[in-house]
Parts: C-alpha cells; structure tokens; sequence
C-alpha cells in the first residue's frame, strides 16, 4: 500500500480541535469515571518516547488527549487508511500507519524521524490489544526505537478503556477510566566491556517499566511472579 506521510506542520490544525473535541467527548460521557494521574511527569518539550499498554479501541485518542502536549504521533493499523474518510480523521490526529505483523521499517523509519524532530512518539510495544487486558511479551522494535533515538522513555499505564467501548460496540459506555503517566527516563547506560543488550531485553525493559505505573492485577507476566523470559517473544 501507499504510505501516508503525515508531516508535523500539516495537520496541526486538526489536530488541536480533535483533541478538544476528545476531552468534551471524555468529559461528557464518562463524566467523573476518570482518572488521569502524573501529567505533571510529562517532559513538555523535545523528543519523547510514550510507551503504553493496549487494552481498548480508544486508547490513542484518549491519551492523546489527556497528554499535555499537542504533538504526540502514533502508529496506527495500515487498514484503517484505506477509507478517505477514516484516513482524513485518522492522519488529522497525527497516526500514520504500520503493517502489523512485520518488522515495518518505514513505520520506524518514521517514528525516528520525528523523534529526531523533538516530538512525542507513542507505541504500544506489544503491538496490539491485550486480550485479557493484562501485559503480553512485548515485540522487539520498541526496544529499537528506544535504544536508536536516545530520547527519554516515558511510560504509560491504561485501564478500564476497554469497557468504555468494547471490542465490536459502537456505543462508549459510562465506566471508570484510568490513565497513569509515570516517570521519564533514559535507558540505562550499557557496559561497554559487557555485552549488547537485544531490542527484545530492552523492549522487555520498557514493559517493566509500564507495569510499574499499572495495578498489579493488569502486570500479567511481568508482576514479578514467574520469568516473563519464558514466555516466547511475539511472531515478528
């Protein structure tokens, strides 16, 4: 498929009135069911790396909304391009796509570049939503995009948003919400005379860091209970 470029100054204007119109929507439907801590956390300038769990459809718009800053990317599913419709909104709210199930190196290529820029970049490193809304062994190309961009990684924690609007319904329920941003930081320095970490440890790292900002219930294998490293890796 052709790619769809979404170039930083172009959608801005978009992008601004369809976050508004996102906190609205959250305000007026959930009205008082959410619950969004640690914006103070938030790195307002420069790259950012946004690592999150996925549990529910409307996870990019609502942490797009909620994050206090108004240049947040985010990789989004290649079918949902093919629509001029869908692709109008969904290129306005600053998505460009991916092929799931790929290693898509135009899709990080992308993300690289406008981490490079000093945007925010969010990427769910286990590729797709939770089916149990618990933590999946994570694919290895978040741990590419941290490690190459050298940016601050910030994690993100997310729960409830798979009851707001459940898989195949088109009606958003009234149910409590909850989105945790936790602390950014670097990766942490390798030893040179050591060996080189994989992109599979280090997106494995960054899975641990966003089960810190979950409730234990929502960590799966990464609460510390078994080796997560036993569970095999993703399909690439």
């Amino acid at each position: 498929m052709s790619r769809t470029h979404t170039s930083p100054s172009g959608p801005d204007l978009n992008y601004r009135w369809m976050t508004a119109v996102m906190r609205l929507l959250c305000a007026a439907i959930l009205d008082g069911e959410m619950d969004v801590t640690g914006a103070e956390n938030v790195p307002r300038h420069g790259g950012l790396l946004v690592v999150s769990n996925h549990v529910g459809t409307i996870d990019p718009p609502f942490t797009g909304a909620q994050l206090p800053r108004r240049d947040l990317f985010f990789m989004a599913k290649s079918d949902y391009f093919r629509s001029p419709v869908g692709r109008f909104f969904i290129v306005g709210y600053h998505a460009f796509p991916v092929v799931r199930g790929t290693p898509d190196r135009a899709a990080l290529r992308q993300a690289l570049g406008l981490l490079h820029q000093g945007h925010a970049v969010l990427v769910y490193p286990e590729g797709h939503r939770s089916p149990d809304g618990r933590l999946q062994r994570p694919h290895p190309g978040a741990g590419f995009l941290a490690r190459t961009a050298g940016v601050p990684v910030l994690p993100v924690g997310l729960w409830g948003t798979e009851q707001a609007l459940p898989l195949g319904s088109r009606r958003p329920r009234r149910v409590p919400v909850h989105l945790r941003f936790g602390r950014p930081a670097p990766l942490p320095a390798e030893d040179p005379a050591g060996p080189r970490a994989s992109h599979q440890e280090i997106a494995d790292l960054l899975m641990q860091r966003i089960a810190e900002v979950l409730p234990a219930s929502r960590r799966g294998i990464f609460d510390g209970t078994i080796d997560y490293r036993s569970v095999p890796p993703p399909a690439a």
